[in-house]
């Protein structure tokens, strides 16, 4: 039997340059190709002006069309004027694809057409599925995808296309809820969260891990992953860290936070006067960028991990740390609660943007002990193949039963 067919498009992908962007959108299509065909399209953002832009010179670098694991990638350019005039990307974007399509896959006779971002995606997946006749369904990665206060005409065109879709996966039931209210059918969604790359991420023991990271085994270790901006709510937990501090018997508390300040919303200077006045200077470290091969040392190294983020859809550092058997403590949003009520004794979920209940509950996780080798074990079983199957289901209904 010939396999499915799936042309997936997505805004969020890997490139050359930069290697764990959207990098959750190839975990699950790499899976994915072990039971289909599928091409990817992953236009980049072009203007005569971004080459004289150091923040876009990268842009430059990355090739037309690579191969990423199991997946063929074409990577066409798109006319987009950086922060301007967004909506005219919904027919720049399509350009680009239809580029691909009539000369490097006009063979390509695809049963599916799998998008992985809202916009400019959907407009260009609904364009193809009539002009192909063929099915298309979204996944909803974020609050962000919604572009509900973004200025322009982005949150409309999202809502319309969204009511259009032959399925939709959600990353959470709360982006269900969101898609549900903007008029999209119940009965088209499907709640499937992202799976782990159980190959990088699994139990090593501490000492091993902090010897390679010279960490004293004396010391009492959170770690917290992101972008350094106010949504990651690292204030929450440095706010937290003077009662976590008085309430333990090691007074040797530790907060890494590891993640590079965002260019266009940097809180690193906020969290720096936060410490100050708190006296935490010796408390707090900002551990900067770590790649994304080197955090199984960090997860393993920790006594707990903390997501204190306002928002997410189903948040990768949060699996990856249980993964490691790395006991966890975060904030309940996206599909936080899913996952850490998905396995027994793994951590704690409690009430977002609450400082107070965050700090309570790291302070007993830090006060337990956790089977970590038989927890990291137990959650291996929610891998990227895990994810796929899930998703191979939606594909089949998608084309079997379409509802418009």
């Amino acid at each position: 039997m010939a396999k499915m067919k799936v042309l997936a498009l997505s805004y969020l992908f890997p490139n050359t340059e930069q290697p764990n962007h959207g990098i959750f959108v190839y975990n699950r299509l790499n899976a994915l190709s072990k039971y289909v065909d599928i091409k990817v399209i992953n236009p980049i953002p072009w203007s005569p002006i971004h080459s004289k832009l150091s923040q876009y010179v990268y842009l430059e670098r990355i090739p037309e069309k690579i191969t990423l694991g199991n997946l063929e990638v074409f990577h066409p350019r798109f006319f987009s004027i950086p922060k301007y005039l967004k909506t005219l990307e919904a027919f720049s974007y399509k350009l680009a694809v239809k580029r691909i399509l009539t000369n490097e896959l006009k063979t390509y006779e695809f049963d599916l057409i799998d998008l992985h971002w809202t916009y400019p995606d959907l407009p260009t997946g609904h364009f193809l599925s009539r002009a192909h006749h063929k099915p298309y369904l979204v996944s909803l990665r974020g609050y962000e995808a919604f572009h509900i206060p973004d200025p322009g005409f982005r949150k409309n065109i999202v809502k319309h296309y969204l009511k259009q879709a032959d399925q939709i996966i959600a990353l959470s039931h709360d982006l269900k809820k969101v898609s549900i209210g903007l008029g999209a059918a119940e009965e088209k969604h499907q709640v499937i969260r992202n799976g782990v790359d159980t190959e990088r991420f699994g139990f090593i023991s501490k000492n091993d891990a902090r010897k390679k990271l010279n960490i004293p085994a004396t010391e009492k270790v959170i770690i917290s992953i992101g972008r350094i901006v106010k949504p990651k709510g690292f204030d929450l937990i440095i706010n937290a860290l003077p009662e976590i501090i008085e309430k333990s018997t090691c007074k040797d508390i530790k907060l890494y936070i590891i993640g590079t300040p965002d260019p266009a919303d940097d809180f690193t200077g906020e969290l720096k006067g936060m410490i100050a006045k708190l006296k935490l200077e010796n408390n707090v470290v900002f551990q900067g960028g770590v790649a994304n091969q080197e955090l199984v040392d960090w997860y393993n190294a920790a006594d707990v991990f903390c997501l204190a983020s306002r928002g997410e859809g189903s948040p990768n550092v949060l699996t990856e740390a249980l993964s490691c058997g790395c006991p966890s403590v975060a904030t309940d949003v996206g599909a936080v609660k899913e996952i850490i009520e998905s396995e027994p004794n793994i951590g704690e979920c409690v009430p977002s943007d609450d400082s107070a209940s965050l700090g309570l509950a790291l302070s007993n996780v830090l006060g337990r002990d956790y089977q970590r080798e038989q927890n990291a074990m137990v959650f291996s079983r929610y891998n990227w193949d895990w994810c796929a199957q899930k998703v191979l289901d939606v594909y089949k209904t998608a084309i079997e039963n379409p509802i418009k």
